[in-house]
């Protein structure tokens, strides 16, 4: 394991040696779990996470711009309830950067493009 800039912490996986982040959501905007980047395609079906919780996420897309603040995407594999129920599941799916960080595993460069 090797830590990243902004706290993420890079886990490999396999011998491609892809590496996912664990990002804290620093967001107060509750932040829903989608099938894709487009928010029209729906949820995932897993509770919305707050300030506190944490996903892991492997890399970034591009999909849906909401109120203008950028149309990142994180590929999610895990979420992690840290604030509340101290859940973790392993449901994949997309969360919106604005709403996780801020866009800063982006802009960091702590995960890849998908």
């Amino acid at each position: 394991m090797a830590v990243l800039s902004a706290g993420a912490l890079a886990l490999a996986t396999g011998s491609a040696s892809a590496a996912a982040a664990l990002i804290p959501i620093t967001s107060t905007t509750g932040v829903g779990v989608y099938n894709t980047t487009h928010t029209r395609d729906g949820k995932v079906g897993v509770p919305d996470m707050g300030f506190g919780d944490a996903i892991i996420a492997d890399c970034w897309g591009r999909g849906d711009n909401i109120n203008n603040q950028g149309n990142v995407w994180y590929h999610t594999l895990t979420e992690r309830y840290t604030a509340s129920t101290k859940q973790e599941l392993f449901v994949t799916g997309w969360t919106y950067g604005a709403y996780v960080d801020d866009n800063a595993a982006y802009h960091t460069g702590a995960i890849r493009e998908c």
